[in-house]
């Protein structure tokens, strides 16, 4: 009997200290990252724009996110973004950001709503002039 409970007490006293040391793993906790790291980007407009946090994957101490934002001003237009993302103490920092294929974001997205800045920007190619 005391075998037993001395594994409950370190069962329980592992997964406490794996809680603890593995900060906050939820689409939350990352998009509140997301939000902070717009927000100290001077030429984004947050208060033009809606945020939809989609599919959200950990791997470690990194994560990536997929965020649609639409344009409050016209909602027809949208545009997705990549998010990658590293754990920094007990939250999650951008690392970087890419253009995304979304449903429902459209391939113009990027001259009628504001794109967040990027560390790693990807190379877009030739523009279509229409």
């Amino acid at each position: 009997m005391r075998a037993v409970l001395l594994c409950i007490l370190l069962a329980g006293l592992t997964g406490a200290c794996a809680c603890r040391t593995g900060g906050d793993r939820s689409k939350a906790a990352v998009q509140q990252a997301i939000e902070e790291h717009l927000k100290e980007r001077p030429n984004v407009s947050f208060e033009k724009m809606t945020m939809e946090i989609g599919e959200v994957t950990f791997n470690g101490d990194s994560a990536e996110a997929m965020v649609k934002f639409r344009s409050k001003e016209a909602p027809g237009f949208a545009v997705g973004v990549l998010y990658k993302l590293r754990r920094v103490g007990d939250g999650w920092q951008v690392e970087s950001t890419s253009s995304a294929s979304m449903p429902g974001t459209s391939p113009h997205g990027n001259a009628a709503t504001p794109i967040p800045s990027t560390t790693n920007p990807p190379d877009l190619g030739p523009q279509p002039s229409h």
